[in-house]
Parts: structure tokens; C-alpha cells; sequence
């Protein structure tokens, strides 16, 4: 139905970002970026790239194509089938996020011009100097395999088996597999969850010989990683007020992505006699997958420090 969105919130939002972060002309479809024009336009210019790159990801369909206006030039109101492929809700997904990068101070009504192309008023706007940093960090979604995992792999000391695990999970997130999602997800993380174990006791045999007897001590008999990384956490807590670099990680952690590893053991471990009560959404999936990538990357920086001080 036209009324129902196919792009939830944060596809949206990501969209935007994406949209006023490309720099290649080639990627657009009328041959224009927000980057040539010192990243001015007006709104019009920036839900054309955004209807594009919704297409181009298979988040829509095609049904019209795209107004060829020239930049900073005056739109018309959009109406689907006619002149956007955009339904009403899709417009209206569009219209809150704006606006949720405005209150963010990501972007700013009005663009000044010493030509005089632009105007000081909607629907003329500009990305703030704070903005140009968050378009430079945008969310990377597993609809975009390849960047996302470019910029997972980024971190040095991933290795093969965490980006097989991730490549599957991004595989069934985009096959509307949820559950499973997070299922792959969820290896992934357990699997650096006995990583960082195993580095933390090489840690502590060189450098903490006491908090090493009382690690040990409390591993004893735990079966479960879940057990196991609880008492992790007690001793890296006990020992990082200590080393500088440690304390400098804690803000880094991301805790909702912390979330993938309680839901992955509620999906493989609670509720298997009950796969009825194991549903996910899309919405649910997707946050925790662009939060794994910070959560990823934090923690093979504990990890690095770790392996470099032992």
C-alpha cells in the first residue's frame, strides 16, 4: 500500500547521511554532490540522492523517474508515482529525520552564497563544520555488505573466523533471516568473548601476578563463556585503574551492543524448545548490527593492548 513505509527510521537517517557524505559525481543521479557546492543545497537536492540511493539499494522500487532540476533549484511538491518514488510515509520518514539532523546541529536552515544561488530560509540549508564530522563517521548498514565490512576489517586484529561469522550474519539480516541474524552475530561475539579471556590471563601472568590468581580462581568451574566474560569484566575492572589506556576504553564501550550477546544466548540457549517465541524484527536486527561495529572495534582494542603488554 502506498501508506506503508518499506525504509524504517534508521535506514532513513543513514540515507541522509550517506547522501550528503558522497563524494564521487558518479553516485548521484544528476551528476551532483553536496561536497562540489560546499556542501549547500536545498532539500530538494538532497531527497533526489536519497530516492537514488534507495532504489539503488533495493529499499524501493522504481516506479517514475527521478525530476532533473538543476541544483539549488526550486522543487515541486512531491507526489508518488508522479514525480517521486517515495510513498506518504516514506516522505513523511524523511521529513523527521531532517529534522532530527537539524535539532542535532548536523545540519542548519539557510546557505549564504556570494553568488546569491542560495537563500537564507527553507528550502535552502547547510551541513555545519560538526556536521561534515558525523557525515565523515556514518552509520555503515548490512544492506552495503562490502563497506560494512571494510570498515569492520579496518581493525587490525579481526580475524577470519569473526568476519566469516559477520559475513553470515549480514546474509541473513539482508535474506529477512532475523533470528538467525543474531544468531551469527551472537558467535561472533562469543567467540571474541574468549579472545579477550584468553589475552586477559596472558595479561595477567606478566603484569598482575595477584589479580591472575584471583581470575583463575574465579573461572573455576564455569562452563558457560556468559559465566566466564562476567568474571572478565570483575577483572578488568579490579586491575584498569591502573593503565591509563584502559580507563581511556571504558567510554568507548557501547552498552546496546552488549545487547547482542544476552539476546544471542536467549535465541540459542532458553528458547530453542520454543521457536515460536524467538521472533525478531528488522528494526531490532538492524540496531544491533550498526552497533557491533563500534562494540567490535572497542573491544579489539582491549584485546590489542593486552597482546601488546604480554
Amino acid at each position: 500500500m502506498p501508506g506503508d513505509s518499506r525504509i524504517n527510521s534508521i535506514e532513513m537517517r543513514s540515507l541522509i547521511l550517506e547522501a550528503l557524505a558522497i563524494e564521487d559525481r558518479k553516485e548521484t543521479p544528476r551528476g551532483e554532490t553536496f561536497k562540489n557546492h560546499g556542501y549547500r543545497g536545498t532539500i530538494y537536492d538532497l531527497i533526489a540522492i536519497v530516492e537514488y540511493l534507495a532504489y539503488q539499494r533495493n529499499l524501493i522500487d522504481k516506479i517514475v523517474e527521478i525530476p532533473q532540476l538543476s541544483w539549488a533549484g526550486q522543487g515541486e511538491a512531491p507526489q508518488y508515482k508522479r514525480n517521486t518514488n517515495f510513498n506518504e510515509e516514506e516522505q513523511d520518514q524523511f521529513s523527521e529525520q531532517f529534522h532530527f539532523l537539524f535539532f542535532q546541529n548536523v545540519i542548519s536552515l539557510g546557505a549564504a552564497d556570494y553568488q546569491g544561488l542560495y537563500g537564507n530560509e527553507f528550502p535552502y540549508f547547510h551541513v555545519t563544520k560538526y556536521g561534515i564530522k558525523c557525515i565523515a563517521e556514518k552509520e555503515v548498514l548490512p544492506y552495503d555488505p562490502d563497506k560494512y565490512m571494510k570498515k569492520l576489517n579496518a581493525t587490525s586484529s579481526i580475524n577470519d573466523w569473526e568476519s566469516f561469522y559477520i559475513e553470515q550474519s549480514i546474509l541473513c539480516y539482508n535474506l529477512g533471516a532475523y533470528e538467525s541474524s543474531i544468531i551469527m552475530l551472537g558467535l561472533a561475539s562469543e567467540y571474541l568473548a574468549t579472545s579477550l579471556i584468553a589475552s586477559m590471563l596472558n595479561f595477567l601472568t606478566k603484569n598482575e601476578p595477584l589479580e591472575l590468581i584471583a581470575f583463575q580462581k574465579a573461572l573455576k568451574g564455569k562452563t558457560k563463556i556468559s559465566q566466564e566474560y562476567e568474571k572478565y569484566e570483575v577483572s578488568l575492572a579490579n586491575i584498569s585503574k591502573k593503565y591509563p589506556t584502559l580507563v581511556s576504553l571504558f567510554p568507548r564501550i557501547d552498552n546496546p551492543a552488549k545487547v547482542v550477546y544476552s539476546t544471542f544466548l536467549r535465541l540459542t540457549r532458553n528458547e530453542l524448545a520454543h521457536p515460536a517465541l524467538t521472533k525478531m524484527d528488522k528494526m531490532e536486527c538492524l540496531s544491533l548490527l550498526i552497533a557491533y561495529v563500534k562494540y567490535c572495534q572497542t573491544q579489539h582494542a582491549y584485546l590489542d593492548f593486552y597482546d601488546s603488554n604480554s
